[in-house]
């Protein structure tokens, strides 16, 4: 991998505060990479770290193979958007964009074709003399990445720049600033704590849990196969089973559940015979079926619908199982001529799983 930006061991300490403990990372050059997880993390702090806004207290930060871990944030060739864009409200957007170049000390015949082409990029041709009060919120938005991008910097560090916007535009934004990195081609580290927004922009992900990286990966890696109950927990919405394995063979895990439920589940590489397991399923991977269904499925189990919810695209089910275990079930409103069967509050059913949807956590 070509590697755009390293953390070796990197721990940032406040007073009696670990904010970042012993993290490890390595981001690829080109690459659109998120920090992901819930507020006060430390993900922000990361950010600060390799911006040079904050020094480490242990480890080395490394840029292009060269640690600039005591380097100032000018004397790395990086630039941080803000969540709150920080235009100047005086200026209008070309003088917002050009304030960069200014203090640069680029020379005045280069200004022209570098902003013409920064406005190009942004797609706000046409609003270079408007202030930041006559543009909207997508649009200030813009005016801060060309703000940052015309430096040309090595990586640029994002933190949450969409976090003001409302929905709609928020997930417009997403995918015009996926395609923009895709087109310029640097490294973007991004953070965030909206968990389908780091699914749809990232090339891969960084879950941090307390300081600590819980697991960094690809989307669907993060996704399908977390490692800790946090990481499942966090990204998407799981189910969550406790047992003991009653038996293990060369390809099978069979469990009793602390609800008196007997799964199988695929055999990983431990020896857990007679131990404790925690496993997780995943809302969309249950199958349920009327009472009279017949599916073949291995993992099947009665049940009774508690709750309902129509969402539209998908309908959600709360399912007891059993005394101490109820389900999370999402399913598809498939269209008329393949209809999932819809069920009502207090019906009787089946769900069934396959063994190989059952993710083991780490205890």
């Amino acid at each position: 991998m070509d590697v755009s930006v390293e953390l070796r061991g990197v721990t940032k300490r406040f007073d009696d505060i670990i904010a970042v403990n012993n993290m490890s990372l390595e981001i690829a050059r080109g690459e659109f990479f998120s920090l992901l997880g819930p507020s006060g993390c430390g993900k922000t702090t990361t950010l600060r770290l390799v911006a040079g806004f904050e020094a480490p207290t242990a480890g080395e930060i490394l840029i292009n193979n060269q640690d600039v871990s005591d380097k100032r944030p000018y004397e790395r060739n990086v630039n941080t958007v803000f969540q709150n864009y920080a235009l100047f409200p005086h200026l209008t957007v070309v003088g917002n964009i050009r304030f960069g170049l200014e203090r640069k000390k680029v020379a005045k015949h280069q200004m022209g074709d570098l902003i013409d082409e920064a406005l190009d990029l942004v797609r706000l041709q046409g609003m270079a003399d408007r202030y930041p009060h006559q543009l909207s919120g997508g649009q200030q938005q813009r005016v801060a990445l060309a703000r940052a991008l015309i430096l040309r910097p090595e990586v640029l560090l994002l933190d949450e720049p969409l976090g003001a916007l409302d929905l709609k535009l928020r997930k417009e934004m997403q995918l015009e600033l996926k395609t923009l990195q895709e087109k310029i081609g640097i490294t973007f580290i991004y953070v965030t704590h909206d968990q389908e927004e780091a699914l749809t922009m990232s090339d891969r992900i960084a879950v941090i849990e307390q300081g600590v990286l819980a697991q960094a990966g690809t989307p669907e890696e993060i996704y399908e196969f977390p490692r800790t109950r946090f990481v499942a927990d966090f990204i998407g919405v799981s189910n969550f089973f406790s047992g003991k394995v009653t038996r293990q063979d060369e390809t099978s895990l069979h469990i009793n559940t602390d609800g008196g439920l007997r799964v199988i589940l695929t055999a990983d590489d431990r020896n857990r015979e007679n131990q404790s397991v925690h496993f997780s399923i995943r809302p969309e991977k249950f199958m349920v079926e009327p009472e009279t269904g017949r599916s073949d499925w291995e993992n099947r189990f009665p049940g009774f619908i508690k709750n309902r919810i129509y969402l539209g695209d998908s309908i959600h089910y709360v399912i007891s199982l059993s005394d101490k275990e109820t389900i999370t079930v999402f399913l598809k409103n498939r269209s008329s001529g393949q209809r999932q069967a819809i069920f009502s509050q207090g019906d009787k059913v089946y769900v069934s799983w396959l063994r190989e949807d059952a993710i083991i956590l780490k205890d």
